[in-house]
């Protein structure tokens, strides 16, 4: 009969090693899947009771507003309105404006101002003392100059018309030509107007002009003196621009 059946082989350590692992290996897949399958149940039911951090039961909701009424404030009846007296508003008149015409300019007239040919020289007039007459001195007046072209010589056979009035004496109306007399220089001018110094102001005047009555400088007022420091008016001119 021994002989019939033959004896198993037994196994060896390494067989019992592998057999081992390939249990342990399984109890880890299977511990593997139990645990993916509670946290399923989980997720779909938080409120298991194997959870350890289970959602709260309730949730609060906020409730609608209930209508409160308040009560109206009463004033004490001591305190009383006391009406005060409203003065009248008195309208005051707007006084009208009367329209008052404009005047409109005539257009026969330039409104441009047209610069003369010959203006006054920087510093005339001047008064100083009499030298043209020494043997006259103080017993003398009288006005005289130079004109100057535009390059700063002398013009001459220009006229020079000076009018006006002294001390209301006869009318003064005189006319001189540059280059008539030499006393300042070339193209020099003079007019002796009395035989003692005059105070005036603003009664005498000078003008240029082209011998024909048409004026080549504006009107300069003179201003005169009774000193006879001062008995010679000095009035220069000069070119400003061709007539």
């Amino acid at each position: 009969m021994d002989e019939q059946f033959e004896r198993r082989p037994r196994m060896s350590a390494g067989t019992l090693g592998r057999l081992f692992l390939n249990l342990l290996t399984f109890l880890a897949l299977l511990a593997t899947l139990i645990v993916g399958i509670a946290f399923f149940v989980v997720f779909i039911n938080p409120q298991w009771e194997i959870n350890p951090y289970p959602p709260p039961t309730m949730i609060p909701t906020l409730g609608s507003p209930t209508p409160t009424t308040t009560p109206a404030v009463t004033l004490p009846p001591t305190w009383t309105l006391t009406p005060t007296s409203i003065l009248p508003i008195t309208e005051t008149p707007t006084p009208t404006l009367t329209p008052t015409e404009t005047p409109q300019p005539d257009i026969t007239e330039t409104s441009v101002a047209v610069e003369m040919p010959f203006a006054l020289q920087i510093g005339s007039p001047a008064r100083i003392q009499n030298f043209v007459d020494i043997d006259a001195g103080c017993d003398w007046m009288g006005v005289g100059g130079q004109i100057f072209n535009l390059e700063g010589d002398p013009i001459i056979e220009l006229t020079v018309h000076l009018a006006g009035e002294l001390e209301g004496l006869d009318p003064i109306d005189l006319y001189a030509i540059t280059g008539s007399t030499d006393v300042f220089g070339g193209g020099s001018y003079l007019f002796a107007i009395a035989d003692h110094p005059i105070d005036s102001e603003d009664t005498l005047w000078i003008q240029l002009d082209d011998g024909s009555g048409n004026p080549l400088s504006d009107v300069i007022y003179l201003e005169t003196s009774d000193s006879c420091a001062e008995n010679l008016i000095l009035v220069n001119w000069r070119q400003v621009r061709e007539p």
